[in-house]
């Protein structure tokens, strides 16, 4: 179960959410999902237990992390990176992040970084063991730094993960299944506007990848993390339409998280705009639209709401729908890992951001 930390609790579903939880507990009958099945990618867990049938799955979810990058890396090596992060995790069923470089120290750069319009990442393989310390159990590689090093810097950073147990999602038409501890299953699906990614533009293709999952998986849950949208602080109020950015189509997020979930998807985890959004329920689901950086203190821009790295933590009900969900406020600075931040600014910039597209949604009817 989620552990509560009071200077840092969302407003989650508000009294509304707490009428709706107790007629919702009265008429639900919570079924164990199943804790075992082949897929696209193989089972991160041996031997998992039955979970209890009244349990909520809990899922925690973190943005963009590239813990360092060539000669711009932690002066611990490392070590600390998570420290502050690590007890919110801890007996979380679901651990995710987007891989936002690859872990290798093979391959060679496949960006022109001259102009200073490009940047290329590339972490050492071996700082892949404080993901798995800090209980990650499944990372994104649909994002454009993913390739930043070529095939042979994504097949690094895949045998890196695969030897950590860790999973991964986000070539087109994968889907990875992931089984926690507890015996919960989900189902993964990366999606990005790169090349070598699941793409974010073509929302039927996306939206079959869904109604596939939950074909081949039926008692799975199937969660959509989506690297998209336009980037920086003047892309925080999300618009409500296509967007772009430097000439890339970056997706119209709405309509393709209203479609995913329309054909079965059950949470949608965004990130991309290296900048925190806000967040949305519809029909029940969960939409987090950005949580920003998360863990890019050395080689990204962490100044202002660049540094601000929110942690959701969510409950989720045996067939999907969100019981209730935590802003855990981080921030990050030059050379650190996340800290706790105790003025609670992510938590309460993304409830802000939250409020401003509720009403964006009503008055344009979307």
């Amino acid at each position: 179960m989620i552990k509560e930390h009071p200077a840092h609790h969302s407003k989650g579903l508000g009294n509304a959410g707490a009428v709706f939880l107790v007629l919702f507990s009265l008429l639900i009958i919570f079924t164990a999902c199943g804790a075992s099945g082949l897929g696209s990618e193989p089972s991160q867990t041996q031997n998992p237990a039955a979970p209890a049938p009244d349990r909520p799955v809990g899922v925690a979810m973190m943005g963009d992390i590239m813990m360092g990058t060539e000669n711009l890396l932690p002066p611990d090596g490392g070590v600390g990176f998570f420290e502050d992060v690590k007890p919110f995790l801890k007996n979380q069923d679901f651990v995710f992040g987007n891989l936002e470089g690859p872990l290798t120290d093979r391959g060679s750069s496949t960006k022109d970084t001259s102009t200073g319009r490009s940047f290329s990442f590339r972490t050492p393989p071996s700082y892949g063991r404080f993901l798995k310390e800090a209980d990650f159990n499944i990372v994104s590689l649909a994002n454009n730094h993913a390739n930043d090093y070529g095939p042979a810097g994504k097949a690094q950073t895949i045998q890196v993960l695969e030897s950590l147990g860790i999973a991964h999602t986000g070539a087109p038409g994968q889907l990875t299944a992931v089984d926690s501890v507890s015996g919960r299953k989900a189902v993964f699906i990366g999606l990005a506007p790169n090349q070598g990614c699941q793409n974010i533009n073509d929302v039927p293709a996306a939206a079959a990848l869904v109604k596939k999952a939950k074909a081949d998986y039926q008692s799975a849950l199937v969660f959509v993390s989506v690297h998209g949208g336009a980037e920086g602080t003047a892309a925080m109020d999300m618009p409500l339409g296509p967007e772009m950015y430097l000439g890339e189509k970056r997706g119209d997020l709405r309509k393709l998280a209203t479609a995913l979930i329309d054909n079965g998807a059950d949470l949608i985890i965004g990130h991309g705009p290296h900048v925190p959004r806000g967040v949305e329920i519809y029909k029940g689901r969960l939409i987090v639209y950005s949580l920003g950086n998360f863990a890019t203190a050395s080689g990204i821009n962490v100044r202002g709401a660049t540094g601000l790295a929110p942690l959701v933590l969510a409950e989720l009900a045996s067939d999907g729908r969100v019981l209730d969900y935590r802003i855990i406020s981080f921030r990050q600075q030059p050379n650190r890992g996340p800290k706790l931040d105790k003025t609670d600014e992510a938590r309460k910039v993304m409830e802000n951001l939250t409020e401003k597209l509720a009403a964006k949604i009503k008055v344009q009817g979307r």
